[in-house]
């Protein structure tokens, strides 16, 4: 019972290792980005302050210093106004008339993104490079700004699509060929046609950019490999910490092997403890010879004899009354009238005697 404790336990230990390696793993090659999201809205939301919001007036905000490089906007819009007349340039974005949400609310707060060196980090694409920065577009419900962790309504452009503008462009490499890339929040990669070597459409919200299929990958920017191996060293740092924590399941499972095998041990000392002097008593009884120690050596010293001998019984204190029970049988058998007949007897035994000879003669 204890084994099959034990091996369940480490078994247990190296599934939570393995299942946080491979999150690990994931996270690095592709982080959450939902948290980025989250925490980008917030801030974002940051610089919208109301009242003094104007509806339709773009405001930018500002991101942590551990996030430095990338750019925020927020633009409040009423629903119907957005449907209906659409917004124009908010950035790189081109908003046209026909937009609706899911679910249906009175204001709408788009958020901007601009992930700049970020962009590989928070979505790598593997055999491609990044010719544009990432840019993303995201609603939100407006009714409550200081709500954190607020989630994203889905917009549809029904009539025109959503143009966007990349600016700086960077040249591609010779003979690649560069494609738009579309990452939608259900975490689903589209790839389009890049039009006028620097446009992209798309009917709904998310992020994206411009790429290049590359021969051989190029090394990360020395930004996102700065924070990158920051994040991979904290991560390493919690695997680590899991796997000693196995080690010492390990650990404890082989030294409640070993004081198993401890009071096994004990348990059979005691049992030869208890059981061998039955065993030899039996022993004893078979043999024929029973060995007695040797006395040692010394001056020896004799027992009294209470000590050793049996004590006789006392028969001698009868012998007078069986004497005289002996001679009184013995004046009985005299007395018997059997000694009457001797002399008759030897008379007989002569008389016919007598007779045998005159017969004879």
């Amino acid at each position: 019972m204890m084994h099959s404790v034990g091996y369940l336990y480490i078994i247990i230990w190296l599934v939570v290792v393995v299942v946080f390696a491979s999150e690990s793993i994931s996270t690095l090659g592709s982080p959450a980005k939902s948290s980025i999201d989250s925490l980008l809205q917030e801030y974002a939301f940051k610089a919208l302050s109301w009242p003094k919001t104007k509806t339709g007036t773009a405001y930018n905000g500002s991101v942590p210093s551990n996030l430095a490089g990338i750019r925020i906007s927020a633009l409040m819009l009423r629903r119907d106004s957005l449907k209906w007349r659409g917004y124009g340039y908010f950035n790189e974005f081109i908003i046209p008339t026909g937009i609706t949400e899911e679910p249906h609310v009175t204001r709408i707060v788009l958020v901007y993104q601009n992930l700049g060196n970020w962009s590989s980090f928070y979505y790598p694409l593997h055999g491609y490079t990044y010719l544009t920065p990432v840019l993303g577009i995201l609603a939100y419900d407006a009714m409550d700004m200081c709500a954190k962790n607020k989630p994203e309504l889905q917009v549809h452009a029904l009539e025109f699509p959503i143009n966007i503008k990349f600016s700086n462009v960077q040249p591609a490499p010779e003979g690649s060929l560069i494609k738009c890339v579309h990452f939608y929040s259900n975490n689903s990669v589209e790839f389009g046609n890049v039009t006028n070597g620097n446009g992209c459409s798309t009917r709904k919200q998310g992020h994206f950019g411009i790429i290049a299929e590359l021969k051989v990958a190029p090394s990360p920017s020395p930004s996102a490999d700065g924070n990158n191996n920051q994040l991979s060293s904290s991560v390493w740092t919690i695997s680590l910490g899991f796997v000693g924590f196995a080690f010492l399941g390990i650990l404890y499972v082989v030294a409640q092997k070993f004081i198993l095998v401890e009071r096994r041990a004990v348990f059979e000392d005691s049992a030869a403890i208890i059981f061998e002097p039955l065993l030899g008593a039996g022993a004893a009884i078979e043999q024929s010879e029973v060995t007695l120690p040797l006395p040692e050596e010394g001056p020896s010293r004799c027992l009294p004899e209470s000590d050793y001998a049996t004590r006789p019984l006392p028969e001698n204190d009868y012998l007078p009354q069986i004497l005289s029970n002996f001679n009184q049988q013995s004046d009985e058998e005299d007395a018997l009238p059997g000694n009457d007949y001797v002399p008759q007897i030897v008379s007989n035994f002569g008389q016919q005697s007598e007779e045998e000879e005159e017969e004879d003669a």
